[in-house]
């Protein structure tokens, strides 16, 4: 008696290896994904504060081209923070005391302050080999070359920190840290070395992009299946995409799906996939709440296709996104300012709170938790303590 079980795998496994062909054969189509900022709060202002030294304000003159550049947010013009640090005698080290930060709430309106500080950028070079075996399959002739590396690598640490000027409140705080290198390599000799500049932008444009994401909405492109089967109008649904006509491919992909109610001749596959295509498209029109039911009604016709399962995830996620974007916008509004109750009469109005600098205890303290939040190093660390036991 032959054996069923290799056939009943092979039924099993049929599936899988269509789906898998589905994926290759038919086209993609592009969805875009919109990212909240990583602070969870839309920030319209901001100001560099002045860096320490020329490492900092590398990294911060980079963010503050890329912001400018966006048009999302306004950035302080650094002659301007410096004119006003000086006139008001606040000082321009990177460290900025909780009182220089309410005064300079009031000076600039309401605005939040980027503190950068790169707090570690540390090339080494070294050179490694290894011997490379190759046989030629003519005359069997075993070759053996050394290949040569020269090596230039960089230790990178930073942290930033976000402050909302009116209220002194730290909004985030980020460490980077990275260790790019470069290799040149050489089979005749060693080679030179990798630049320096060009190990350190490496560093820099990887800091710069996780400090825009905290500050900016961002976006990111899927790609996802579309179908263009002559079924159903498909293929002339994706003539349209493919010419950025997103209008008419969703006319033909609504006419398709209405064909596809009253078709009953065709193959059960193209059912589910004139609801998964124009599920598609309006995905891509960014209408996630439409998208949704189209998407899960293919997937409720064929559970088991992962091009459906993975086309539901991204949209569950865009909604997702989608939400958290709105809950931003909502947390960035002003709050509504309402006058408080009249004072009784006969009683002494309260009388405002006067900008007093926090005591050096007080300092020593806060100066602590951010060493142990690890925004500090060591080295940072000891010396703002000895500036501030002095003062005891």
């Amino acid at each position: 008696m032959r054996p069923v079980l290799p056939a009943a795998i092979a039924l099993l496994a049929l599936p899988v290896h269509a789906q898998f062909w589905s994926e290759l054969a038919n086209p993609k189509v592009e969805v875009t994904l919109t990212h909240p900022p990583g602070l969870g709060l839309k920030v319209s202002r901001l100001a560099f504060a002045p860096a320490p030294d020329a490492n900092s304000r590398e990294l911060a003159d980079a963010l503050t081209a890329d912001l400018v550049q966006s048009g999302q947010v306004e950035v302080v013009d650094r002659a301007h923070l410096d004119a006003v640090l000086k006139e008001q005698e606040l000082g321009a080290s990177g460290y900025i005391e909780p009182a220089t930060i309410a005064k300079l709430g009031k000076l600039l309106g309401p605005s939040a302050l980027v503190i950068v500080n790169v707090n570690r950028s540390d090339l080494s070079r070294n050179q490694s080999t290894k011997e490379e075996r190759s046989t030629d399959y003519k005359t069997k002739q075993e070759t053996v070359r050394l290949k040569r590396s020269s090596i230039t690598s960089l230790d990178f640490s930073a942290t930033v920190q976000v402050v909302d000027l009116s209220t002194g409140r730290v909004f985030g705080a980020q460490r980077l840290e990275d260790t790019p290198s470069l290799a040149n390599t050489s089979y005749d000799g060693w080679p030179a070395y990798p630049r320096d500049s060009d190990v350190r932008r490496l560093a820099f444009e990887t800091a710069k992009g996780k400090v825009l994401r905290m500050l900016l909405a961002w976006t990111e492109v899927r790609k996802l299946t579309f179908f263009d089967d002559s079924v159903f109008g498909m293929d002339r649904a994706h003539e349209r995409l493919k010419a950025g006509d997103l209008r008419g491919a969703l006319d033909l992909a609504e006419t398709g799906l209405a064909q596809s109610k009253q078709d009953k001749g065709q193959k059960p596959k193209y059912y589910p996939r004139a609801y998964y295509n124009l599920g598609i498209i309006r995905f891509a029109q960014g209408q996630y709440d439409e998208a949704l039911p189209l998407l899960r009604t293919a997937l409720d016709m064929q559970p088991d296709a992962s091009i459906f399962q993975t086309a539901l995830k991204e949209c569950q996620d865009a909604l997702a996104l989608q939400d958290a974007l709105r809950r931003v916008e909502a947390r960035s509004e002003p709050a509504p300012t309402a006058a408080g109750p009249a004072p009784a009469r006969g009683e002494p109005a309260p009388a405002a709170k006067a900008d007093a600098r926090p005591s050096p205890e007080a300092r020593l303290q806060r100066l602590q938790e951010l060493y142990k939040k690890g925004l500090l190093d060591k080295k940072e660390y000891e010396a703002k303590k000895a500036e501030i036991l002095k003062e005891l």
